[in-house]
Parts: structure tokens; C-alpha cells; sequence
């Protein structure tokens, strides 16, 4: 059911108390009156800058009937004022997430419940996200109005042609994906500030796209240009998603988690229950969406978070970085209400097609219930081979304008330490040999880790780098890996 299906049958079953999750109230609310076909009653809304207000001709006597409706600010005073107004009214209040918590004001709601049920009187409740107190929580019927659909958004981008006086191209799918994610309203302004006599200009729109999704806390655009040819070795994971995204049911979004389990850190044991309530809501939105993806482990510096980057640019895909911890806020209502605002517009953007990939350095501390929705695969990066080794040194040498200089024993080396090594030898305008003495690698500082990761991974996980199961092998310290 639509959201407008679903609000005419909660007026028709007399439902009193109604929260609607929007990202344009007043688009939601038109939408909500136009269908009403000019046959419901009176119609009012409140804010905190304008008081009280009518909405339809009908509504403007419920307004005339409270003494200095404009000059009631306090929400608990408008929720009062609506004891009054007459039967079959409809009262919108908007931003009440700002003010529901306030003192009084989930009295106030409450207080309606009862005497709105009998006269057919609703208060809509308008808010991008809310968390219902838990006093009202089996009063207030909570509708979700989900972003605009593909053919909603290619009706605003024909609109915006014609309002231009241009003539509609056939093809307008292109800007339409540009604007995915948006809300009806950033999407029309959007596509206005882009057109001109040549028509939308797409690199702008996206642009423009990629600054509305960031002001989503949580959410990020990865601008980045890495390919995998940019990345050395890791040939088994590169073939494996080389082949996802030219699937049967290609993505149309790279959701990107950087290390994910400091992001869950405390799941089950932090005082104040936000990382569980982040843990719950990403587990049921990826079980509800069929979301699918991959956990990227290994040691620091083996290339998991560049060739996660990298997938999005190789299918022409978005990537999306979602911070799981910039959706936090010191009260856990407020924490979840962000998070499904990011799930939510990952959804539009996605059109429901979104592959997460989340990278980690130790998987211990992930719940089998998370590891089972990346449903994907699970691929080790170990420290690179000797042959990946030369092809990384190839790329950063050519990148940094070194390539006929000795290289220096790089044995066990991540692909970051020699990244870094070619960019201190470019930077100090010294030779690769001297600047590998300032080069400490994680397989000497933390070798104990890496022992352990690497048997935690024997057999129970994909190899970045061979076909099959990653295999974990002690040799002798000629072999060609650590011997730990």
C-alpha cells in the first residue's frame, strides 16, 4: 500500500494519532489533501513560527474558533487548542521530532487519543524520522512516505524541460538516475539550478545529487578514480566482482563500511545501548531489503578499503561511505531515527539494489547474525606474494616517477608500506633503498595478530589473491611467507 492508501484507511478505521516519516512535509501534505478530492473537513497546521493555521476553506473557521491561534507557539498549547477544534478535522503538526520529548507534550498527544477516536479528528504528526516515546508507542500509528520512485523523478526532470520551454528528450533516464535518492523538492531545484538551452547538464547534477546525500549524517560520496589496475594482486577478489557486477541483477550502489567492527564496538555491552540499536537496525533493514554483500578482512594496509573503493568505479557505480558512528548522538532514539534516515535514503538511491561491502581487521568481534546477511563471501587479504609484491611496486614506482631505482628487500611488506616507501622516496628526493629504513611493517610490529588472523582464516574463508578457501601455510623462513 501507498503512504495515501494507507493514511485513507487509518482515517476510514478512525485511527487518532498518526506520526508520518517524511523528507518533505509540505510535499506530503499536498499529496495527502489532493487526495481527499476536497471532501474531508477541516484541515489546519501548527508550527512553532506561525501558530496555527488553515489549511482549506473549511479549516479557516476551526482557526477563527481559537482565541489568538498565530500566537500559539508551545506545542503543548497547540495540542491543547485541539481539544477544541470540530468533528472530522485533520490537524498537521510539523517538526515534532524536535519537540516531542518536551515536557507535557506526550501527555498533550495522549490526551487526544480518545476524544479524536470518537469524532473522526486526526493529529498527523510531521517529522523526517522520530522515535515515538514509549508512552505513546501503542497509540500512535507510525507510515513511513518512502523517497520518490523512478518514474516520480522522471516526471520532475519532463517538468523542469518544459517549464524551460525545451523539448523532452526520449531519453530521460539519465538524469533521472542522477537525482535517485532525492526528495521530490531537492530534486526539482536540483534539475532548475542544472538545465540550460543545451538541456541538464549531467556532471552538475550529480554534483549537486552527491551534496544532498551528504547532508544525510552518516552518509558520504566516495570521489575517488581508483580502478583495479591501480591496485596490485588480489586477483581472486577482482575476478569475483568483476563478474558481480556484470551479473544477471547488476547493483546500482556500493554501500562502503570501513572497518566495522570499531563502528559496532560495544554491541550488547555499552551502557547507553546505541551500538545495539545500530547492530538491530542494520541487521533487520539488511533482512527486510534482501541486502546483500562482502566482509573484506585482513591485516592494515592489504588493500581491502582501495579495492572496496575501487568495485564502485569498475561497475560505474556510486559508492556510498556509511559511518555508522556519525549517526550517534549521546540519546538512542536519536541515533536510531538518523540511521534509518541513511538506510532510507540508500534505499532510493539503490532502488533497492545495494552492495555493501564492509571491511574489518578482526572478525571476533562481528555477531554471526551480521556475518550472515554479508551473504557475498567473506575474502582473507593476507600480506601480498612475492608476485604482487612487483606489481605494486610497479604502480607506485611509475606513479611517483621512480622506476629504474633498486628496490629495496621488501619481504612481507603490505601494499601501503610500499606505497609509502615510494612516496618518502619522492618526498625526500632520496633513493628507495634509504627510504625503506623508515619503514617499520605490521608483519614485524604486530606478528602476532597476523598469526592469528591467518589461522582464524585457514579454510573458513575466500582468498583475496588464489582461487578457493585461503590456505595458511607455516614455512621456513626461505619460503616464501612469514614463518611465525
Amino acid at each position: 500500500m501507498t503512504l495515501i492508501e494507507q493514511f485513507k484507511a487509518a482515517r476510514r478505521a478512525g485511527c487518532p494519532l498518526i506520526a508520518i516519516h517524511t523528507a518533505d512535509p509540505a510535499a506530503t501534505m499536498r499529496n495527502i489533501n489532493a487526495s481527499l478530492n476536497g471532501k474531508a473537513g477541516p484541515i489546519v497546521q501548527w508550527d512553532t513560527v506561525r501558530g496555527i493555521t488553515a489549511v482549506n476553506e473549511s479549516g479557516k473557521a476551526v482557526v477563527s474558533g481559537i482565541s489568538g491561534a498565530s500566537n500559539v507557539i508551545s506545542a503543548v498549547a497547540a495540542l491543547v487548542a485541539a481539544e477544541s477544534v470540530q468533528e472530522e478535522t485533520i490537524f498537521y503538526m510539523h517538526q515534532m521530532h524536535r519537540v516531542i520529548a518536551e515536557p507535557g507534550v506526550s501527555q498533550a498527544v495522549w490526551n487526544l487519543r480518545d476524544q479524536f477516536k470518537v469524532t473522526q479528528r486526526t493529529l498527523v504528526m510531521l517529522c523526517p524520522s522520530m522515535e515515538i516515546p514509549v508512552e505513546l508507542q501503542q497509540d500512535v500509528l507510525v507510515l513511513d512516505e518512502p523517497l520518490p520512485t523512478l518514474d516520480q523523478l522522471q516526471e520532475v526532470v519532463k517538468d523542469i524541460y518544459k517549464s524551460a520551454g525545451l523539448d523532452v528528450p526520449d531519453n530521460v533516464d539519465k538524469a533521472t538516475d542522477a537525482i535517485c535518492g532525492l526528495a521530490a523538492f531537492p530534486a526539482e531545484q536540483a534539475c532548475a539550478m542544472s538545465i540550460g538551452k543545451a538541456g541538464i547538464n549531467l556532471p552538475n547534477l550529480w554534483e549537486r545529487k552527491r551534496r544532498a546525500v551528504e547532508e544525510t549524517p552518516g552518509l558520504s560520496i566516495h570521489r575517488g578514480k581508483e580502478t583495479f589496475d591501480d591496485i596490485g594482486g588480489c586477483a581472486n577478489v577482482k575476478e569475483y566482482f568483476t563478474a558481480l557486477l556484470n551479473g544477471r541483477e547488476p547493483y546500482r550502489a556500493i554501500v562502503f563500511v570501513d572497518e566495522i567492527e570499531k563502528q559496532l564496538a560495544g554491541v550488547g555491552s555499552d551502557s547507553s545501548g546505541v551500538s545495539s540499536e545500530g547492530h538491530g537496525i542494520l541487521l533487520t533493514w539488511m533482512q527486510e531489503h534482501r541486502a546483500s554483500g562482502s566482509i573484506f578482512l585482513g591485516p592494515p594496509g592489504a588493500a581491502k578499503s582501495a579495492l572496496a573503493k575501487a568495485i564502485g568505479n569498475m561497475g560505474g557505480l556510486l559508492t556510498i561511505t556509511l559511518d555508522i558512528g556519525a549517526t550517534k548522538s549521546s540519546l538512542v532514539g536519536e541515533s536510531g531515527a538518523r540511521l534509518r534516515s541513511a538506510l532510507k535514503v540508500i534505499e532510493s538511491v539503490s532502488q533497492g539494489r545495494a552492495l555493501f561491502i564492509a571491511t574489518c581487521n578482526s572478525i571476533d568481534s562481528l555477531s554471526p547474525e551480521l556475518r550472515r546477511r554479508f551473504k557475498s563471501g567473506t575474502f582473507f587479504f593476507d600480506l601480498p606474494q612475492a608476485e604482487e609484491r612487483a606489481m605494486i611496486w610497479a604502480i607506485y614506482q611509475s606513479k611517483y616517477s621512480l622506476d629504474q631505482q633498486e628496490r629495496p628487500n621488501d619481504r612481507d611488506w603490505t601494499g601501503a608500506e610500499i606505497e609509502t616507501c615510494c612516496e618518502t622516496a619522492w618526498r625526500l628526493n632520496i633513493p628507495l633503498v634509504q627510504a625503506a629504513n623508515y619503514i617499520v611493517p605490521v608483519a614485524q610490529s604486530d606478528a602476532q595478530r597476523i598469526k592469528m588472523l591467518r589461522q582464524q582464516a585457514d579454510g573458513k574463508f575466500i582468498s583475496a589473491s588464489n582461487p578457493g578457501p585461503y590456505q595458511f601455510e607455516q614455512v621456513s623462513q626461505l619460503g616464501r611467507k612469514l614463518a611465525i
